[in-house]
């Protein structure tokens, strides 16, 4: 895992450190860090480690750009377990570039993907949901030649 940037681990750390506490008090209820956190999480490391641009919020599909004007979309999971699904959407899309962090609760993180849309279509192509397991990302990166990621 690869310490976030900017000191965002430290204060990711806080945020499921508070979370626990709230299990501990209530165990009936999960209190998952999601939706909106967690994405702009992801987009804070997209800009600060990755060196990405925001773009503007009607751009289709796609939340960033890089140097060379390659559309990237980023997104982050917390999910660890290598069959469990990480959420790619709500539909199928192609991506032109695609990169799937993976954060830990001491708010470091590692690339589960960075490579291009094609491969994750060629993945996704037989089945009738937009994600793709940890494990198959995992696979998928095996894939990708080092010319095709945005990460070197």
């Amino acid at each position: 895992m690869k310490p976030a940037p900017r000191n965002i681990g430290p204060v990711v750390k806080e945020l499921y450190a508070a979370r626990n506490k709230l299990r501990a008090v209530f165990q009936e209820l999960s209190f998952t860090l999601d939706g909106n956190l967690i994405g702009d999480i992801g987009e804070a490391i997209a800009i600060a480690d990755f060196g990405l641009t925001k773009l503007r919020g009607n751009s289709k599909g796609h939340d960033f750009s890089d140097a060379k004007g390659r559309k990237v979309q980023v997104k982050l999971t917390q999910q660890t377990t290598p069959g469990k699904p990480v959420g790619l959407g709500n539909k199928k899309q192609t991506f032109e570039h695609l990169i799937v962090i993976q954060m830990a609760e001491d708010g470091s993180y590692r690339i589960l993907y960075d490579g291009p849309g094609a491969y994750i279509d060629a993945a996704r192509a037989h089945k009738s949901s937009p994600s793709l397991s940890v494990k198959q990302l995992t696979e998928l990166q095996q894939q990708v030649h080092s010319h095709e990621r945005l990460l070197q």
